[in-house]
């Protein structure tokens, strides 16, 4: 039996293994990597670049952080290369322009797809390698989303957001010192991300309780010790401490290799996504800025734990939700926003958003319970009074 638990985040490329649950979990990517200094540690990384064709992709922000360098060593290498950089996009959107430039832009003997960047370039590369069967690597410039390790691309398509198949990394390369030196809002959105485990893992269970779903007792415990890990160290966050920046990062693969494992995102995504999506396409219909995935998904924690609180007793024994309280001091911990007024949501969108996110996703969560009981306006009422006044 694989000792789970107790795995290196290298140890975890490759793994195979029948679970407790029944299932077999596999991780098809090749390599995972997250360490000081990475371009300087080449012979680390090397061996998985055995195409001679490279596509690499980046925006203007992250060929600063990482992108020259490591294109000038890939030069240096005597790799053939294509560049292509996002130059006009502030806000680089992955939505069909931008899938479509990278179309236009990959060479016709491109061999292998190298993304440098965080979570719009992650998707944008790993939707294009699964179009064109050309594997793809990730180097990650921000520890801001759980995507590395997905096999699904969210992309915006007619101002819509939805999901679409897409592939595993052939590998994840990290460079601690490239993390730590993101925006701070960015590591904030990774931090949230991981916080959104609390709720995601008790809509889990509650499904499991309500309507005997499949559940993995290993998969929860492997997302759990990761996310607690990150939770002792928060107030090191707004340090960029290398040691916390490090763990927020690995726990993020760890996120996604959990979905893997299941083969759907339900050990990572439960009603705190429902309402970042909801109020994330809100935004995008009308054409304005939105916070960044992981920071609404770390404010959604907050809510849905408070409708979990609002509904305690109407929940089915053996279900212990986390405590507003209690989610509310990590935040202030890591010195993020845990307010939907604070984080720019409008009144109206956040009182509409606790009715109707729900039918975002067919998944059951608190909201369907909430729904099925009548209560979703009432909460939403309640809510909205006490974030907005």
């Amino acid at each position: 039996m694989v000792d789970l638990l107790n795995l290196k985040i290298e140890q975890m490329a490759g793994l195979n293994f029948k679970c407790e649950c029944g299932r077999t979990h596999k991780v098809d990517i090749e390599k995972i990597i997250v360490g000081n200094n990475i371009l300087n540690a080449k012979n680390s990384f090397m061996d998985i670049i055995n195409s001679e064709n490279l596509f690499v992709v980046a925006d203007k922000n992250t060929y600063k952080s990482f992108g020259k360098e490591l294109i000038t060593l890939l030069k240096r290498e005597n790799y053939q290369i294509t560049e292509f950089i996002f130059q006009n996009e502030d806000h680089l959107i992955p939505n069909e322009k931008s899938v479509g430039r990278l179309l236009i832009e990959i060479p016709k003997n491109a061999s292998l797809i190298i993304g440098v960047g965080s979570g719009t370039i992650n998707d944008l590369c790993r939707f294009l390698s699964y179009k064109l069967n050309i594997p793809y690597i990730i180097f990650a410039t921000a520890p801001s989303m759980d995507g590395y390790a997905s096999m699904v691309s969210p992309l915006i398509v007619e101002g819509f957001k939805r999901t679409y198949e897409a592939t595993y990394a052939k590998a994840i390369v990290a460079d601690t010192q490239v993390l730590r030196n993101a925006p701070l809002e960015m590591i904030h959105a990774g931090f949230g991300d991981i916080l959104g485990k609390f709720t995601s893992l008790t809509d889990w269970k509650l499904s499991k309780l309500t309507n005997h779903e499949y559940y993995c007792e290993k998969t929860v415990e492997f997302v759990e010790k990761a996310r607690d890990l990150c939770v002792k160290n928060a107030e090191k966050i707004s340090q960029r401490s290398e040691e916390v920046i490090k763990q927020i990062m690995e726990a993020l693969i760890i996120s996604g290799i959990a979905i893997g494992f299941v083969g759907y995102s339900r050990p990572a995504s439960g009603a705190e996504h429902h309402l970042a999506h909801y109020w994330e396409m809100d935004a995008i219909s009308k054409n304005i800025s939105h916070p960044l995935h992981g920071n609404s998904v770390g404010v959604g924690t907050v809510v849905v734990s408070m409708i979990y609180q609002l509904m305690k007793d109407k929940l089915p024994k053996g279900l212990t939700p986390p405590d507003p309280e209690y989610l509310i001091s990590i935040h202030k911990k890591a010195a993020s926003i845990y307010s939907p007024k604070e984080l720019g949501i409008p009144k109206d969108v956040f009182q509409e958003s606790i009715i109707h996110a729900r039918e975002i996703r067919n998944r059951y969560t608190i909201l369907q319970l909430a729904h099925e009981l009548n209560l979703l306006e009432k909460i939403s009422t309640i809510l909205t009074e006490k974030f907005y006044g």
